[in-house]
């Protein structure tokens, strides 16, 4: 599990709460109102007409009959047989047959706490039954309403969540695959770069380690944003076993910035750039080659720059060059506002990222668009490695 998909189990857990929460403060407002309104109903008609005493009875009755009616309603609505009935059929019509049959049993619990407990109390059930029968279904109606929007809202909220899910689920298993595509392209060389020096013992041997130290930075990954430092670290150690391979034809350097090292970036980010001027600044001079890997902050934007020596590789038809392509794929599941370009100039070529230099959930956006010039995006050394 990555911890973006970590991260949404808070939220879940309190949008359940809140639910909760609205549905405990809507019951309170709902018996708040029914209550007020059958005490002042009391104090206005039912002291005069029946007597204080049987006034009081009367209005606490009902509303513990109520009480009876609300939680009666919910274990229908909750019943599978309601939610058919309700998803194939009207569902107005199902809910008010749940109000009336409700009303009906009220009418026979009210009548037996009559006859049973509070003889005397009540009086409006036995000289006004239509009267009753429309309070009580319209009060049962009101609760509905409210039920079922609160349900609409939990379900929308539920769906929601699902769908987020899929979504992490779906980026989690693309970013996975995307690292996996890069890792090979890197192990190839490598072993390209031991086999080139493998008769001399004290190169292979620290070919080997710098080889064994950037494949423990691989397999170290969590997958992850992490500080660009780990990165850098490995990119050395990488780069150190291609100085081997092309044995004095190529240097190499890595120079980075404190505050560059410390920003935390997504994993794989130096990889596809490196490589690709790796390769092609090989196949576009013939001379001593230099590979720079730049790390900076200017401002709030992390500015993470490979230069190598070479010149232009025009992508091949619609082949776009899957290093760089893939690089901006990851970039894009990232949700980090980013630009990704190369320029090709005075016999160097410099492809560049730019991204946010303080990152965060909030810090999300579309791509910025690529600066202007001869080269565009993903273009250049960028056909692939």
């Amino acid at each position: 599990m990555t911890p973006a998909t970590l991260h949404q189990h808070a939220p879940d857990s309190a949008g359940r709460m809140d639910d909760r929460l609205l549905f405990w403060i809507t019951q309170g407002v709902f018996f708040g109102i029914a209550s007020t309104g059958m005490f002042v109903l009391k104090a206005a008609v039912l002291d005069r007409v029946y007597g204080a005493d049987v006034a009081t009875r009367t209005v606490l009755a009902r509303l513990a009959i109520l009480v009876l009616d609300v939680v009666l309603l919910a274990a229908i609505y909750r019943r599978p047989a309601f939610r058919r009935i309700a998803a194939t059929g009207p569902f107005i019509a199902a809910t008010a047959g749940a109000c009336i049959l409700v009303a009906a049993i009220d009418g026979l619990v009210s009548t037996f706490v009559v006859r049973t407990y509070l003889p005397g109390s009540l009086p409006i059930l036995v000289q006004h039954p239509l009267l009753a029968t429309i309070h009580r279904v319209m009060l049962l109606v009101i609760w509905s309403l409210a039920y079922h929007a609160l349900e609409q809202r939990s379900a929308a909220r539920r769906t929601a969540r699902l769908a987020l899910e899929a979504e992490l689920a779906l980026r989690d298993s693309e970013l996975e695959r995307l690292g996996q595509q890069i890792e090979p392209h890197f192990l190839f060389n490598a072993l390209s770069a031991v086999l080139a020096c493998r008769r001399d013992p004290e190169a292979v041997e620290a070919v080997t380690t710098a080889l064994a130290d950037y494949l423990r930075f691989c397999l170290s990954r969590h997958g992850g944003p992490e500080p660009l430092a780990h990165e850098l670290d490995a990119i050395e150690q990488l780069l150190a076993v291609h100085e081997a391979r092309f044995q004095g034809t190529l240097t190499c350097r890595v120079t980075s910035s404190p505050a560059a090292r410390r920003v935390a970036v997504p994993p794989l980010l130096l990889g596809p750039l490196v490589d690709n001027a790796l390769k092609y600044g090989s196949q576009t001079d013939a001379g001593p080659r230099s590979v720079v890997v730049e790390a900076r902050v200017q401002g709030d934007e992390l500015v993470v720059e490979v230069t190598n020596t070479g010149g232009w590789v025009e992508p091949a038809g619609d082949r776009h060059g899957t290093g760089l392509a893939n690089l901006r794929r990851r970039l894009e599941l990232a949700d980090l506002e980013h630009r990704l370009e190369v320029v090709a100039q005075d016999g160097l070529v410099t492809a560049r990222v730019t991204l946010p230099a303080n990152p965060s959930p909030a810090a999300r956006g579309r791509p910025l668009d690529p600066l202007p010039g001869p080269t565009g995006t993903i273009a250049g050394n960028a056909t692939d490695a």
